[in-house]
């Protein structure tokens, strides 16, 4: 079974090489050309603003309520992972994932969604256990999620109701631990969202 795992797992990680390779070629092409197209006085896109987690509340009460989320899980907190793929109408369209943080993210909600839904697809595939769901769903954020806690396998650590936005904590709590959502749409962009605890 380790073998199969590990197979599967090398075949998930040579698929999302090539997909990021080229996606990388695209994003610069795609900078290259706006640069070209652009006067040299027009100014320079602002600074991606520097937010600990692009999916929590933008209100002074998310900082406390992640304060006592760092603590240790309590009845009211739960777990999650998640992968977030951000667009061109997103409230901070840049990603780490682009060599150059200044490049602007041009891809549509609607390609957002798309490139959502083949990571799901992939998952979907690997859902034959918990344990190689969570693997995964990791390995993926990791390579794919366009949010800082792709460095952590897109795990959010714990958290309680009113630090995140709204339609991502409500996608957060219905789902039960080990289960994972279809396409969450938020502020910061679409997400997948797989429960822990």
């Amino acid at each position: 079974a380790n073998s199969d795992a590990a197979a599967g797992s090398s075949k998930v990680r040579s698929i999302l090489k090539k997909r990021h390779a080229v996606k990388m070629e695209t994003a610069e092409e795609e900078s290259k050309n706006n640069k070209t197209t652009s006067s040299s006085s027009s100014p320079q896109p602002p600074e991606p603003k520097k937010s600990k987690s692009h999916h929590k509340r933008k209100s002074s009460s998310s900082s406390n309520a992640n304060a006592s989320s760092s603590s240790s899980s309590s009845s009211n907190q739960i777990r999650c992972l998640h992968i977030l793929k951000k667009h061109s109408g997103s409230r901070n369209p840049y990603s780490w994932r682009y060599k150059k943080k200044q490049v602007m993210i041009q891809l549509s909600k609607k390609g957002a969604i798309g490139e959502l839904k083949e990571l799901l697809e992939i998952l979907a595939q690997s859902n034959t256990s918990a344990e190689d769901l969570r693997a995964t769903f990791e390995e993926l954020a990791r390579t794919e999620s366009d949010c800082s806690s792709a460095r952590k396998g897109g795990d959010l650590g714990y958290f309680g109701k009113g630090a995140m936005q709204p339609a991502f904590e409500k996608a957060c709590y219905v789902l039960k631990p080990g289960k994972m959502s279809g396409v969450v749409v938020t502020d910061s962009g679409v997400h997948v969202i797989l429960r822990l605890a």
